[in-house]
């Protein structure tokens, strides 16, 4: 937070030189509102849960997590499961070929379309579907220790619930920042403890973009930094205060008092520039990362039943 008050205040500064009472009022309902809205979505994923409906939540069937990881990890994926609802699940295998999934009678062999089918269609431990049902807020980490023929050895599969909060690209990036340095790694010496804390440190990323609040200080030294969210949190008012900025440019260049509170306009608050409402519209859905999707994690429960329309990304 200290960066963001640090940022505020340069702007405060920095528009006081104009001495206009109307930009003030309308940077600081803007700042004071995106606030707001921040800590709404923030609470929204905060309530806690009766109970877990999954009796796992590693399927190591590829050996490639010690007893350890694998305990720490298990832990970490059913406080989340309790506190937000949602279910990741990590599966791994040896390889592309022998794993025993078939569809219609023919195993699969390529790792996006195992992973759809592992994620909607198999049940694991007599539950069908990754995700509490009407929810679909359910992830997938499949992992083979061997590449199918397309070179691909892993995936996150994303139930459509919570797409908002993992987009492709987000999911990508969690696979390049932990799995993929770890999968190199591990081809190159064939020491398959690289891929335990990276499995961990996958799931503490994904379980921080859902929305999970972790109270547990034997995950604190996984958890990823959170200079990189920063950037993420300043973007908002980064436009925010650009569009100022061309707002009051423009209205001294007509001739008018450039800031509007209720969009384009002449005179007064309402002088020619950019609407307050615009901005507001399109700030506060940024921060929230996509709203719609924190209203699938809470409370209520079902057997499984989450469903995944192909969203995430392989590497």
């Amino acid at each position: 937070m200290n960066i963001i008050q640090i940022f505020v205040n340069k702007v405060i500064q920095i528009f006081e030189v104009n001495n206009s009472n109307s930009v003030m009022l309308s940077i600081f309902s803007i700042f004071t509102i995106i606030f707001i809205s921040s800590l709404l979505h923030q609470t929204s994923f905060s309530s806690p849960s009766e109970g877990t409906t999954r009796p796992h939540y590693v399927y190591d069937n590829g050996n490639l997590i010690n007893n350890k990881y694998r305990s720490l990890i298990d832990g970490y994926l059913r406080n989340l499961d309790m506190q937000t609802s949602a279910e990741v699940v990590i599966y791994t295998i040896p390889s592309f070929t022998g794993h025993g999934i078939k569809k219609d009678g023919v195993e699969i062999n390529d790792r996006d379309t195992l992973a759809n089918y592992l994620f909607n269609e198999v049940s694991l431990d007599g539950i069908k579907g990754i995700g509490k049902e009407g929810k679909d807020n359910g992830v997938l980490i499949l992992y083979s220790s061997e590449r199918d023929a397309a070179g691909g050895s892993m995936r996150i599969e994303v139930g459509r619930g919570l797409e908002g909060n993992i987009t492709d690209g987000t999911a990508g990036a969690i696979l390049d920042s932990y799995l993929v340095p770890a999968r190199q790694d591990y081809e190159a010496t064939q020491d398959i403890d690289v891929l335990d804390k990276a499995f961990l440190t996958t799931a503490i990323a994904l379980g921080q973009k859902i929305g999970y609040n972790n109270v547990s200080e034997v995950y604190r030294e996984y958890e990823p930094s959170p200079e990189a969210d920063s950037w993420q949190i300043l973007i908002p008012f980064i436009i925010v205060i650009c569009f100022i900025g061309l707002s009051i440019y423009l209205g001294r260049k007509r001739g008018g008092s450039g800031f509007g509170l209720g969009g384009r306009g002449s005179g007064g608050l309402g002088g020619s520039g950019f609407g307050l409402g615009g901005l507001l519209g399109s700030g506060l859905g940024w921060l929230s990362g996509g709203s719609s999707a924190g209203g699938n994690i809470g409370r209520g429960w079902g057997g499984g039943g989450g469903t995944s329309g192909g969203g995430g990304a392989g590497r």
